[in-house]
């Protein structure tokens, strides 16, 4: 959120340095320009974008149609990378796709999460065990309670939105593992930062998938680019890709 494509393709370059040459990326900005992230004007020109400014049910959708729109346009793609808000979005149309469409093939074959914060399920308003995903905005911790009547998700910038709910908004709920069945099950990767106030998020995010791998690297909310990070980093994708490959 506050990125562009251009951002994570310079994130990722050290990373792809030690994958397959042949293997092609297609980088995609979000739908709602929005201020930038803390510390990118300086590296990189605007616009920049996020894929939804507050986790309507219209917005999320949206933003499902954006990723379907490629898929259809220049896919099929094997996997699929999303960074913080990016990553979230991977995870719910993951986990919709496999609700909705229990019998149908994946979307892709392995998803790569960096730096991710928790997904939101679109499905919110239909889900007979209503529960509400509670993130501490001083702290990042997450937490999951029976939802009440009157429950209002409070817009602070750590819960990955950035824009009030107005009158006739339904905000949709985020996933959490203790109370959701749907799993996503094909390869993942985790990718994290120790200092990053979306770390706990992420690490739920976690819980979320079926076949995980997870590297927690000692900074924050970015990728490093010292060899040791980026090899151990490529590994995981690439064993990732080879179990893709051999399930598929």
């Amino acid at each position: 959120m506050g990125t562009n494509s251009q951002v994570y393709e310079a994130q990722l370059a050290p990373i792809r340095h030690h994958l397959d040459p042949t293997y092609e990326f297609e980088f995609v900005d979000g739908l709602v320009e929005c201020g930038p992230a803390t510390g990118v004007p300086s590296l990189f020109p605007g616009p920049f974008y996020c894929y939804y400014n507050k986790p309507t049910a219209e917005n999320l959708q949206a933003a499902y149609d954006l990723v379907l729109e490629i898929i259809e346009e220049e896919g099929p793609f094997e996997g699929i990378f999303g960074f913080s808000q990016g990553g979230a979005l991977v995870a719910s149309l993951l986990l919709h796709h496999r609700k909705t469409n229990p019998h149908a093939s994946e979307l892709f074959n392995f998803a790569v999460f960096t730096c991710a914060s928790l997904p939101f399920d679109l499905q919110t308003a239909t889900q007979v065990d209503e529960y509400d995903t509670v993130i501490n905005p001083q702290t990042g911790e997450v937490d999951v309670r029976d939802w009440v009547e009157g429950d209002v998700v409070k817009p602070t910038e750590i819960n990955g939105f950035i824009t009030a709910s107005e009158p006739g908004d339904v905000v949709l709920r985020r996933y959490h593992p203790a109370r959701e069945l749907a799993r996503i099950q094909i390869p993942t990767v985790h990718i994290m930062g120790a200092l990053d106030p979306f770390l706990p998020q992420s690490k739920v995010t976690v819980g979320l998938c079926s076949q995980h791998s997870t590297i927690i690297h000692d900074q924050g909310h970015n990728l490093p680019r010292d060899a040791r990070f980026t090899l151990k980093a490529a590994t995981a994708i690439q064993r990732a890709i080879s179990t893709a490959m051999f399930q598929h």
